[in-house]
């Protein structure tokens, strides 16, 4: 099982960057402050959805991993992801929090793919 620093690293690592590159090539006009702002608020959300599988099903034994660690919900969070960054950012671009929601799926969707790689899997 991957300890909540790596679920938060790893998290932030495939998270930060995807939402800059994802503002930076839809946005309609580059501005430097929106994309600090988007990133920092960013930072709190794919922090959240990195952890919340785990807050909300315990890891109190291995056995942990339930309908929130299901390839269900990796299937649907991969999906919201993906319709996030190709379908509604690129139409509303000024809306600042479609932003943070498509950190917050990207969060919690590395939580389940680090979830995937280990010995119990995912449900």
């Amino acid at each position: 099982m991957s300890g909540k620093i790596t679920h938060i690293a790893v998290g932030e690592i495939i998270g930060l960057p995807l939402v800059g590159l994802t503002y930076y090539f839809f946005s309609s006009e580059l501005n430097y402050l929106t994309l600090s702002l988007i990133l920092a608020a960013s930072l709190v959300c794919i922090f959240i959805g990195s952890i919340l599988p785990d807050l909300i099903e315990r890891p109190t034994h291995p056995d942990h991993r339930k309908f929130f660690h299901s390839w269900f919900i990796f299937a649907i969070t991969f999906i919201a992801s993906f319709v996030m960054a190709f379908v509604i950012i690129p139409l509303y671009d000024h809306l600042f929090y479609v932003y943070l929601i498509f950190g917050f799926c990207l969060g919690y969707f590395s939580h389940l793919l680090l979830d995937s790689t280990t010995k119990r899997s995912l449900t």
